[in-house]
């Protein structure tokens, strides 16, 4: 029986902008008009997260430790809460914003820039988990802040580092992400001093006059905006791409159309 599948990662964010991949979501279409939903957790990253940001994927009992929670056709709660159903009344341009011809509730989860506003999960195209493999953690980079960042996103996302002296994988994740994490905020807090510093100083010079505005190449620019709107590229690619925060990315489009 011919199926269409499509992938997906459950993701969530903190306060460092450190992207954590929580779980990895499947859903089966079958030519018989049947369709099953797959959700397979990543428990080495849910345990990294704290209260604050994480309570669960709703729909699913994780005290189970399933390797994977299966939804025969049922729409789950973690879709149905999130996405739009098949009666509503602008369905057409929910998908059309999306671009898309008809309604596959992942796919538009995925496409969409629409945040549900109970929780901060969305769910981005799965990717194959990253795996590094180098002589020494130094090969990252010249600074700590730089070199603990690049571990964590790399730790955050599920994936894994092998160098020639230790291996961060599933089975020491955690003390990993404890140990860099204390090193990154550390610095962080130390480079925010100083720059909190620097400005009281050149406010008393009367020489500080507000951050400077991001300076984007037109040509570059005109590109990755069309490419978002023909719903290639997220908002949050397309901001990764330009090298500025998704709240920026929002203005200068919102500005490109003036």
């Amino acid at each position: 029986m011919r199926e269409v599948i499509t992938d997906g990662s459950i993701c969530l964010d903190d306060e460092y902008g450190f992207t954590y991949h929580v779980a990895d979501i499947r859903y089966i279409e079958r030519e018989d008009e049947s369709y099953c939903y797959e959700f397979r957790p990543d428990y080495s990253v849910i345990e990294l997260l704290n209260v604050k940001i994480y309570q669960g994927i709703p729909g699913l009992d994780l005290s189970l430790k399933k390797e994977v929670y299966v939804r025969e056709n049922m729409v789950p709660v973690f879709i149905s809460e999130r996405t739009p159903g098949e009666n509503r009344e602008d369905l057409w341009e929910l998908l059309k914003a999306c671009n898309m011809e008809y309604l596959n509730r992942l796919e538009w989860l995925i496409r969409t820039d629409t945040r549900y506003p109970g929780d901060g999960f969305y769910v981005c195209r799965a990717e194959k988990r990253k795996i590094v493999c180098i002589s020494s953690i130094a090969e990252l980079g010249n600074r700590s802040s730089v070199i603990s960042r690049k571990v964590l996103e790399v730790i955050c996302a599920g994936g894994e580092i092998h160098t020639d002296a230790f291996t961060i994988s599933d089975s020491n994740r955690r003390s990993y992400y404890e140990l860099f994490l204390a090193l990154y905020t550390c610095e962080k807090k130390y480079m925010d001093d100083r720059r909190r510093d620097g400005i009281g100083k050149s406010v008393k010079q009367g020489k500080y006059t507000g951050r400077s505005r991001i300076k984007l190449d037109p040509l570059e620019m005109q590109e990755i905006f069309e490419a978002y709107e023909a719903g290639t590229l997220t908002s949050k690619a397309a901001a990764e791409r330009l090298g500025i925060s998704a709240s920026t990315f929002y203005r200068r489009y919102k500005e490109y159309h003036k």
